[in-house]
């Protein structure tokens, strides 16, 4: 059942605001480790230089007490959690437009210092890389509510296209990533069963190459069997018998093996039946040897095409 529209916008929005972060991916400096003990200080360093130069900006706009430490720091603090958790580096950079705007020049055309502007904006850019769409439509709704209303009357356009272009960007980078990895998890899975297949048929060649090799063994068993009372000389009955079943052992093995018949042996007394079509024209096989203490019988009550025959101990 599928859900309805306004439930979905409704845990989009309770994601949004205080839900889990989206799912983590893979950071860049994952893929040079080498790299990765000289990126991390030099990022510190970023930071602190930028808390410092905002902290200059704040104080030079004579707040007081220890409002531009602490509007500094608001200002830096979604760099820093924007690697694992953009979502809360969003949250943060929210408030921080929402509230680092006292005391702002009178002539500049938006009340924010360069840094926490331009660190929205990439916040912002990557949200929009990794949050779902749903998640993403509150988010620009969100953080405009501050940028239009804070901003000057002749910046907010500007403000405006600026979000949507950023926006609407990073979703065109996110749908272009899960492509790919849709892609690539479909050429994986084509791979084994390309393995898979190619498993498959070497077993059934395999098999095949062990039926032909049994089966010219049984067909020379067979053969030699039925020949031997005619190649030896005096050979007794009981031993021409043997030879004869030997011979039609062989054969039931090879109509078996080449699946056009069918057997099923059950224990104890019970018969052995043998089905195949071609089972009515075998006058001169039963009335042929067999083995000791064996009756063979064909019984008729299938269809003119195929019949029966029961070998039932005596």
């Amino acid at each position: 059942m599928a859900e309805h529209p306004v439930g979905t916008w409704w845990r989009a929005l309770r994601r949004t605001v205080a839900g889990p972060d989206v799912a983590p991916v893979r950071l860049p400096l994952d893929r040079w480790p080498r790299l990765a003990p000289f990126a991390r200080p030099v990022g510190l360093l970023v930071v602190i230089g930028l808390f410092a130069v905002t902290l200059a900006q704040q104080t030079d706009r004579r707040l007081p007490g220890i409002v531009p430490i602490l509007f500094a720091g608001l200002t830096v603090a979604p760099l820093l959690a924007l690697p694992r958790r953009p979502l809360l580096a969003w949250r943060l950079a929210v408030v921080a437009l929402a509230t680092c705007t006292f005391n702002a020049p009178a002539g500049a055309g938006w009340p924010w210092t360069p840094v926490l502007a331009l660190g929205s904006l990439l916040v912002l850019a990557v949200v929009a890389t990794r949050a779902d769409r749903p998640v993403l439509v509150w988010v620009g709704l969100l953080t405009l509510v501050p940028g239009l209303a804070l901003v000057d009357p002749d910046h907010r356009v500007s403000v405006l296209v600026l979000v949507l272009t950023v926006l609407v960007l990073g979703d065109l980078v996110r749908g272009n990533r899960r492509s790919r990895r849709a892609l690539a998890a479909q050429t994986a899975l084509s791979e084994r069963e390309r393995e898979r297949r190619a498993v498959l048929e070497e077993r059934t060649r395999i098999a095949r190459e062990l039926h032909d090799v049994v089966a010219h063994h049984m067909s020379m068993i067979a053969v030699q069997a039925e020949t031997a009372p005619y190649r030896l000389a005096a050979v007794p009955d009981p031993a021409r018998a043997e030879f004869a079943a030997i011979a039609g052992s062989a054969r039931a093995a090879l109509t078996g093996g080449a699946g056009g018949g069918r057997s099923t042996e059950c224990g104890g007394r019970a018969p052995r039946v043998y089905d195949h079509p071609r089972l009515r024209a075998v006058d001169r096989p039963l009335s042929g040897p067999r083995r000791p203490q064996e009756v063979i019988a064909v019984r008729d009550s299938d269809p003119p095409s195929r019949g029966r025959a029961e070998r039932q101990p005596r």
